[in-house]
């Protein structure tokens, strides 16, 4: 039977195996990791790997659940702790941009990436990234709705539409930051995707 210790060493081999390949996948993405890469990071075996997962599809789904799904959910969830929701949107996009300017200018978004990539090649995976897009304009969709709720913003705002624009526009953001290698551009595009959040306010909140 394995002791305390045991099972606490191999739960962090497995998490090195997902932190590996969540770097691996921003830099040459999933199609092009393979199992040696992840292996040569971490000086780990392929018995090794595969004692925690049968295959690259399913590394590539725990990086979905366990790094970038938590990472959304955490930031957008938040929205909902602000008084004025607008407000709230408009400062969770700063907090993305304070703390990973850098590397969404280099790398692009985790979860758009994916999308880019896996959506019609790898409908398990796709499926997964789906699940997080459905939460992220479920959580914008109830935050405009609030903000109707409250009367900040005008009634007759289609809540769905907005939040389906809000992230295409975020997403649009940081795929045009990376593709100038820039994190000014990222800023600036990010000033008028706030700038366009004022606008739906009623007059009396802009």
């Amino acid at each position: 039977m394995l002791n305390t210790l045991d099972v606490k060493l191999k739960d962090r081999k497995r998490i090195e195996i997902i932190d590996a390949a969540y770097a691996l996948m921003l830099e040459k993405g999933y199609e092009d990791m393979g199992l040696q890469d992840i292996i040569n990071n971490i000086s780990a075996t392929k018995g090794c790997i595969y004692y925690y997962f049968k295959s690259k599809k399913d590394i590539a789904a725990a990086v979905i659940e366990e790094i970038i799904k938590p990472f959304f959910e955490s930031a957008w969830s938040s929205v909902y702790e602000f008084d004025d929701p607008i407000d709230g949107i408009c400062r969770i996009i700063d907090d993305v941009y304070l703390n990973s300017a850098d590397n969404l200018a280099k790398t692009g978004c985790p979860l758009g990436n994916l999308i880019l990539e896996l959506s019609a090649k790898d409908p398990t995976l796709s499926i997964l990234t789906n699940e997080i897009m459905i939460t992220w304009h479920d959580y914008i969709n109830k935050a405009i709705r609030i903000a109707k709720t409250k009367k900040i913003v005008k009634q007759e705002l289609n809540e769905s539409s907005i939040a389906n624009f809000i992230i295409a526009s975020f997403e649009g953001c940081i795929m045009i930051a990376k593709s100038n290698h820039s994190k000014e551009v990222l800023k600036d595009c990010f000033s008028v995707l706030k700038e366009y959040l004022q606008l739906l306010k009623c007059s009396r909140y802009s």
